[in-house]
């Protein structure tokens, strides 16, 4: 088998979406997927087709399948959950390959979904025996999370980016996935938070920004720090989109509205580490004595907090490999997941004509964020509640929105009951109070916007258990440092 150059994403996106139209319209019977390749000097043509003995497609209808948002037949389909979505995008990542995809069907029979893409070919290097073997045990998943855990980050403390995203949990996840590299990490909640700082001249390595915000989303505040600050700085400073929407055009979007790449969420810790690499790694300070260092990464031990640990609606393993089985991060990510989730809720109820926009990012930020954290399914209920609110489809939204609601309440429930049993395990020793010296080295900090120093103040903060007033002005901190309001806390600490 030969090797092939290809976007891996893309290319999963459009075998899944086949084969899940293929499953979700066949009650009985069979799914078959063949893939064969056809080199051509240096490139590749795959062919991948897909046949079902599902409910086939009337002829009158297979020219409106690739329409956007068309489900055809909907009488036949009224069972089926789902929006129509899925072939209209794979019919434009294979045409951005070069490609074609076509259907025969045969109404009441089944149908055949038939992909031609074109990759680049690299060389005919054999796979071998081991590795068939595994693909063939469906280990691949298993390989590649293997291999995320020895993805050895380089410690680059010269470095500092910004990160931008409304939702809270998504701040602390890149938080948490940059942690190892020792730079310092700003965060904000808004595009128009992030244009002041870069209006006053704060210096970033990078900017990591996620595209839909409230008030003003990413691709707005990229085009006004590219356009209209006007200084060398803000011309050039790389920006890096974060996109839960991954898909076909997004990166040719992305690049045209003045970012330098795109990351998909929940974010990839390889992806995000090349990014690092080509990105923010400044070997100018490096050659000043600043050179990186490659951090000694956590043994592979088996977790202990997690142990026999099952939550309903969590996928605790997926969780951890997000952050490379550090569990303290992982921890602290929940901890930010159960805070925020109230709030979003808020943005949820009795969606409107008039509120719908604002339902859609609302959803679309609880849906990256849930994904993070290992809570598949709450993430896919999302994904369909946001594609409903892009079209106004006011139905779906009031059908449906109450059991995603139900769903985020009671997963906050297990997982508030969950902490409190790790924190009792932890016999924190009780104090009345935060010590003043901690709290006025967090002010301090704070002031200057100290990362390093904020992070080493809330460690000792956290290190112990308060009574009453105490233990309400330490939960009071501890949001405030979640969401970078550092402008408060030295008010109130004053």
């Amino acid at each position: 088998n030969p090797q092939l150059i290809a976007d891996e994403l893309r290319v999963k996106q459009i075998f899944n979406n086949l084969l899940s139209n293929a499953f979700k319209y066949t009650k009985e019977g069979l799914v078959s997927w063949t893939i064969s390749g056809k080199r051509e000097g240096d490139k590749v043509w795959i062919t991948s087709t897909v046949r079902d003995t599902g409910i086939g497609i009337k002829p009158e209808d297979i020219d409106k399948l690739f329409a956007d948002f068309n489900q055809v037949d909907e009488k036949s389909h009224h069972m089926v959950e789902g929006t129509g979505l899925g072939l209209s995008i794979t019919k434009k990542m294979v045409e951005l390959m070069g490609g074609t995809v076509t259907v025969e069907s045969e109404y009441g029979k089944g149908s055949t979904f038939t992909a031609i893409i074109r990759q680049k070919f690299v060389s005919d290097v054999k796979i071998g025996a081991e590795t068939a073997a595994n693909l063939m045990g469906f280990h691949y998943v298993d390989s590649k999370r293997s291999h995320n855990k020895h993805v050895i980050r380089i410690k680059i403390p010269y470095a500092k980016v910004l990160v931008v995203d409304d939702i809270s949990t998504n701040l602390d996840v890149a938080r948490g996935i940059l942690k190892p590299y020792g730079m310092k990490v700003d965060c904000v909640k808004s595009g128009i938070e992030a244009v002041a700082l870069i209006r006053e001249g704060v210096k970033y390595n990078a900017i990591f920004m996620d595209h839909m915000m409230p008030e003003m989303d990413g691709i707005e505040a990229a085009r006004i720090i590219r356009q209209e600050i006007g200084t060398e700085y803000a011309q050039t400073v790389p920006i890096i989109a974060l996109t839960a929407n991954a898909i076909a055009g997004s990166e040719d979007q992305f690049l045209a509205s003045g970012f330098q790449a795109f990351l998909s969420k929940p974010i990839d810790i390889v992806a995000m580490d090349n990014v690092i690499r080509r990105f923010v790694r400044d070997k100018t300070q490096e050659s000043k004595g600043m050179a990186p260092s490659s951090g000694a990464e956590q043994p592979e031990d088996t977790v202990s907090l997690f142990d026999d640990i099952s939550i309903t609606g969590l996928n605790i393993e997926k969780g951890l490999e997000r952050f490379s089985g550090d569990e303290e991060s992982y921890l602290d990510i929940l901890q930010s997941w159960i805070r925020e989730v109230p709030s979003v809720i808020s943005r949820l109820q009795n969606p409107r004509e008039s509120t719908v926009y604002d339902y859609q990012v609302a959803i679309h930020g609880i849906k990256g964020s849930s994904r993070s954290i290992g809570a598949l399914e709450l993430g896919d209920k999302a994904e369909k509640l946001e594609y409903a609110a892009k079209q106004k489809d006011l139905a779906f939204l009031i059908a449906h929105g109450d059991e995603f609601i139900t769903g985020a309440e009671s997963l906050v429930e297990r997982l508030s009951s969950f902490m409190k049993s790790i924190e009792d395990r932890k016999n924190k020793e009780r104090k009345t109070a935060p010590d003043q010296s901690t709290l006025a080295a967090l002010q301090e900090a704070c002031k200057n916007y100290d990362m390093e120093g904020i992070d080493n103040a809330m460690a000792e903060l956290k290190r112990y258990d308060y009574e009453s007033e105490g233990a309400e002005l330490a939960a009071w901190l501890e949001e405030k440092v979640a969401v970078s309001n550092f402008g408060e806390i030295v008010d109130r600490l004053r």
